[in-house]
Formats: C-alpha cells, structure tokens, sequence
C-alpha cells in the first residue's frame, strides 16, 4: 500500500515538473489563446523562405496555413498563425517544451527523434545527393575524396556515411553557412536532398554550373514530415486529417496538394521539380484510413 502510495506521488511529482505547455493538448491551448505556433527553416527554398519583406514563405508555410484553417474550423474560431524560423540543430527541442505547437519543414522522421516528438504522415519525399561546382569535378571527381558540408542536426551525414563509409564531412548551423563554405572552397561538396541543394545553388550562385551527385540514383530516400508535440492524439490527428485531405485528387495529379506543389515547384513556380509517379504513389500509400 505504501509502495504504491509513493509511486502515484512520484508521477504526481513528475509532472509538476513538467511545463504548463506540455500538461494542455495543442487543441484546448489554440482555442483558449487563438494562435497556432508554427516554425519553419528560413533557408530551404522553395520549402520555406523570407520574401523581400521578411515575411517566411514556401510550399511548407502553405501546408501550415492549411493546418491553420483546418484547426479554426475544428475549433468554430478565428486562430492566427505565428511563424518563427527554426534551424535544424533547435527545431526538435523546441517543439518538445512546448515552445513551438507545430514545425513543417524537411524534418526526416528517426527513431531516435521519436523519443522526444512525434511526426505527421509525409508530406514530400525526395533523395539525398551531393552537390559540388562542375570544375570541382575536374580535380575531384570521387565523392569519397572531397569534404562535404551538411547541416548541422540533419540526417544528411549518417545517410552519406552509410553509403560511402569513410566520407568527410563538416558541420555547418545553417545550409547557407554550407554552401557559403562551398563558395569559398573550404568544402568540396554539401549534401541534402536534392531539391533544397538546387533551390540554394539558384539563390547563392546562380551563375555557376553544378553537378548533383550521384547522377543517377539518390544516396537515400527520406521522407518529410511535421514534428508534433507527443502524446498529442488529437492535435496528430487533426494534422495527419488535413495532410491527407489535401491529397485527395493527387492519382491524377489533381487536387489541393498539386495546387501548392505547382505553386512552387511548377513550370511558373520558384523551382521547376515534377512531382514524379513513385513519390506521388509513396504520399497516397501515407492513407492508411477507411472511409
């Protein structure tokens, strides 16, 4: 009996610790307050990144203002979205303390984040390469001899390691910082997925030829997903909810999510980026719910 009485105050003692944030779903704090905190990076063009005012745009702030306008109708209330930037090395944590309710970026799910949040259904997918300046190539044509940056608190370099044991490779706070060093040659190379390498080379060095590596096949598949509170069912499911009904049409390469998608990875949009059929066919399998 009394063993038992010390672990309830044990637990009781436990969560006295914890943040008010974590003790109130994402669900009931929205409609007390009307605002949905939301991060996102500042550096992945065209996933999200400052206009000339400032302002943070992209394919992800869409998504966020979808799950914006999903939760006020859910709620039956206005609710603003407030967007912050967030970096790879912070975004994790950020959303653990309650800090930030929601970040859609190009955040690859781990077992090792799940830990400490949780993730939405995919929302994009896309393989991981290496990008290097064409007249590297003359030099140093092997991956395995260059230096590569990465973003610091990615997946990038345990993908890279996996797939060409023995790389180098350096840390950088930002995917700016790293192709900056590329500018300078301090690095040979930077790696990420192929879309975000091509939107910083088209930003930062428009006028130099690149090279994605490898040509043919990516070094790995990842996914992309939002990171969420955990032990959050409703506010997840709300998410994995809007996430979804955006695909609807997406078979035929119609509907809400080929809007945003063309938008800015379309013909006329930022970037040029076809949705190819086996990503299109992984995002619809993400539907795992009967009507």
């Amino acid at each position: 009996m009394i063993e038992r009485l010390l672990r309830r105050l044990a637990v009781f003692a436990a969560l006295l610790l914890l943040p008010a944030a974590a003790l109130a779903g994402v669900l009931d704090r929205v409609a007390e307050t009307g605002v949905l905190k939301a991060g996102t990076r500042a550096d992945a063009v065209p996933f999200a990144f400052a206009d000339p005012g400032g302002k943070p745009i992209g394919f992800s702030v869409d998504l966020l203002e979808a799950i914006r306008a999903a939760t006020a109708a859910r709620l039956g209330r206005s609710v603003e979205l407030q967007v912050s930037t967030i970096t790879p090395a912070d975004r994790l944590q950020r959303v653990q303390s309650g800090e930030l309710d929601i970040v859609c970026e190009i955040t690859t799910p781990t077992w090792e984040r799940e830990k400490i949040v949780d993730f939405s259904v995919p929302f994009f997918r896309d393989g991981t390469r290496i990008l290097a300046f064409r007249e590297t190539l003359r030099t140093t044509p092997d991956p395995k001899d260059m230096l590569i940056g990465v973003g610091e608190g990615t997946t990038t370099a345990g993908i890279l390691n996996d797939a060409l044991p023995g790389v180098r490779t350096k840390s950088y706070p930002t995917m700016d910082a790293a192709f900056a060093a590329l500018g300078r040659g301090e690095v040979q190379g930077v790696a990420n997925i192929g879309v975000i390498l091509l939107g910083l080379s088209r930003k930062l060095e428009p006028n130099r030829s690149v090279v994605l590596l490898p040509r043919s096949r990516p070094y790995g598949n990842e996914a992309m997903a939002c990171v969420l509170p955990q032990n959050d069912s409703a506010w997840r499911d709300l998410v994995n909810r809007t996430i979804v009904d955006l695909m609807e049409g997406l078979e035929d390469y119609e509907g809400p999510y080929m809007d945003i998608h063309e938008k800015w990875f379309g013909r006329e949009g930022v970037m040029a980026y076809p949705l190819d059929r086996s990503t299109r066919d992984y995002l619809l399998q993400s539907n795992i719910w009967a009507r």
